[in-house]
């Protein structure tokens, strides 16, 4: 359940903020953690979708610790609500030592599962590939 007082929204970005926390230091498994038993994944590296958490975590688990950056951004989050299900969309500014920027799409759905958000659904693409 959400702590009194913060709306979905927050509790949704705050989530998603967390996952992105443990990622900049290379822990993949941050969105491993929240991901729901039926998560479904796609991003520009994968050919198919990938489905279930198994296959999920077995994707994360293989670039896991791989890699790293000081900072990131998330621009311009929005989250559309719609009773147990919200869609949570923004734009991704990863901030590289050497002052490289990695910029993606971002659409994750969540859904309420026994009182608690997890992603259901994850989409990354490159900004202007």
């Amino acid at each position: 359940m959400a702590p009194q007082g913060e709306c979905p929204e927050e509790v949704i970005i705050n989530i998603e903020k967390g996952a992105l926390d443990r990622w900049k230091t290379g822990d993949t498994f941050g969105f491993v953690d929240i991901a729901a038993d039926d998560i479904t994944y796609f991003d520009p590296f994968v050919e198919s979708r990938v489905t279930g958490l198994k296959d999920f975590r077995d994707f994360y688990a293989s670039f896991r610790y791989t890699f790293s950056f000081p900072r990131y951004e998330l621009v311009n989050p929005h989250v559309q609500l719609y009773n147990d299900t919200a869609i949570l969309t923004f734009n991704f500014i990863g901030y590289f030592e050497n002052g490289q920027e990695n910029k993606w799409n971002t659409t994750e759905v969540y859904h309420l599962v026994n009182g608690q958000w997890k992603l259901a659904h994850s989409n990354w693409s490159h900004t202007k590939p």
